[in-house]
């Protein structure tokens, strides 16, 4: 049977996620959320789907000292990375699924989730046990990536380079990261989701600085989507390749710092 999953990272593709969309992708987002945490006497909070830890960092350094923070992710893989690189940090971890949550109800003053709820099979399952896990009065903050026509670099290779090769197949799921744009589809399950106050803005940053090469090892060659083009049209993985360096250079340069857009959903219990 065909795998249809287009982002799935465990084991070595964990380590490349880390080390090339890390730096480039999740750090600016990563500095922008933790600026926008209110200190208002937080005692426990969760991040859920914290991945290798990027955000996780830039969290912790904002929390009171006092705080008890826990940073979960259904990858022990995604987790190993994390402890790995935080060990003087004050962290408690564990492999959790947003679906299905082992926290207790009305736990957490603060859940944090940076593009992680996209890939939830049942999203009205995670927002509703996030919405349990949160004290009254609680938040969550939690990031979602614009559609990929919003993203200039993923346009460009789904859209342009690789849909041409996919049309005898449904393509949704190499759009799976970018599927979460909607704010009133967001609204209407965090409201059924027990939450009374949601507000959806949308967030453009510029990426970190990262060469062509950088961004065609981690976002192609290191990266799903390049497997799947593999698996899909092996002959056309090395026409997409050049393709997608040719046009990184021709519009952004050698050395550059592209545009990024996302939402940030901030809803109250």
């Amino acid at each position: 049977m065909e795998n249809k999953q287009a982002y799935n990272f465990t084991s070595r593709d964990a380590e490349n996620y880390d080390l090339y969309l890390g730096p480039v992708l999740f750090e600016p987002y990563g500095r922008f959320l933790a600026s926008q945490i209110e200190d208002n006497d937080l005692t426990k909070v969760v991040e859920l789907a914290c991945g290798t830890g990027r955000v996780t960092r830039h969290i912790s350094e904002v929390m009171p000292v006092d705080t008890e923070f826990w940073a979960t992710d259904i990858s022990d893989d995604m987790l190993g990375i994390a402890k790995r690189h935080l060990v003087n940090y004050n962290i408690n971890y564990r492999t959790e699924d947003i679906q299905n949550l082992s926290f207790s109800d009305n736990s957490f003053d603060l859940a944090i989730c940076q593009f992680g709820v996209m890939f939830l099979p049942d999203k009205q399952k995670g927002f509703n046990e996030i919405a349990r896990i949160l004290k009254p009065g609680g938040r969550l903050m939690c990031f979602t990536w614009d559609s990929a026509f919003h993203n200039p670099i993923f346009n460009l290779l789904i859209n342009e380079l690789m849909l041409p090769y996919f049309t005898d197949e449904d393509t949704t799921r190499l759009f799976v990261p970018f599927s979460l744009y909607d704010k009133q589809q967001l609204a209407e399950w965090l409201t059924n989701a027990g939450f009374s106050t949601v507000k959806t803005e949308v967030i453009a940053l510029n990426s970190d600085p990262a060469t062509s090469d950088q961004i065609v090892e981690g976002f192609y060659l290191y990266h799903p989507l390049g497997k799947a083009i593999k698996d899909k049209a092996p002959e056309a993985y090395e026409t997409v390749q050049q393709k997608f360096r040719q046009e990184i250079e021709k519009r952004y340069g050698k050395n550059t710092s592209f545009p990024m857009s996302a939402l940030l959903t901030i809803a109250g219990k």
